[in-house]
């Protein structure tokens, strides 16, 4: 009976073995603590994960290719006012920024052509600068609390910067309001001014959000 037993063990662990060589291609290096099974299971897991964060990791690749030659195409229909090296870096910060928020990128693209059609040296008779249209007292507010370096006025015509300072700003909205349009109306007119609409139970025009989203809609389903 003991023998029998042993007999079963030995096999069943054989099998783990041939197991784990056939799918991973490699020899199993247990993990301390691990009995043989568990730790050929680990080995397993996580030779299936390198796999699933590989092709993540190329999905995302193949989306940031596609997306960033959108966004040059979009941007060489309009005079940044930038040299060509700076203009070609815009899709790139853009790309960053979206990143860190969870934007599309093309939704802050199409915010940018609402905004400023692109023109880095815009500036609006209400005292909104740069890519983004950020006013000097929100600018400087975001500044601190994001910690970006400001030098006054001309950071805004940083294209980087002003970019960073206004992704930064419509999260901000949307923490805040918690709904895109209205985050959106809030970029546009301010959030104190819609806060005294809603308070009155007043939701003011909406002309300027669906401007963004059907800019966005444009560049969203425009081929590459």
């Amino acid at each position: 009976m003991t023998s029998y037993k042993s007999k079963q063990t030995i096999f069943s662990f054989v099998l783990v073995l041939l197991f784990t060589v056939f799918f991973t291609g490699k020899s199993p290096q247990y993990v301390s603590g691990l009995s043989p099974f568990f730790s050929a299971m680990s080995q397993m897991e996580e030779s299936f994960f390198d796999r699933a964060k590989e092709k993540r990791f190329q999905s995302e690749l193949a989306f940031n290719n596609s997306t960033r030659e959108k966004i040059r195409k979009v941007i060489l229909e309009y005079n940044t006012g930038l040299d060509e090296t700076s203009s070609l870096l815009i899709p790139e910060w853009i790309l960053a920024e979206s990143k860190k928020y969870g934007y599309d990128p093309l939704f802050l693209t199409a915010l940018i052509i609402t905004e400023s059609s692109f023109y880095n040296w815009a500036k609006s008779n209400r005292g909104a600068h740069g890519l983004m249209q950020l006013k000097l007292a929100t600018a400087v507010a975001l500044a601190s609390e994001t910690h970006l370096q400001w030098k006054g006025t001309p950071t805004l015509y940083d294209p980087r910067k002003n970019i960073a300072l206004g992704a930064y700003y419509l999260n901000k909205m949307m923490t805040r309001f918690g709904d895109l349009t209205l985050a959106l109306e809030a970029y546009n007119q301010g959030p104190s001014r819609l806060s005294r609409f809603l308070r009155k139970g007043y939701l003011p025009h909406q002309r300027y959000s669906r401007k963004v989203f059907k800019n966005y809609r444009k560049i969203r389903f425009q081929p590459i």
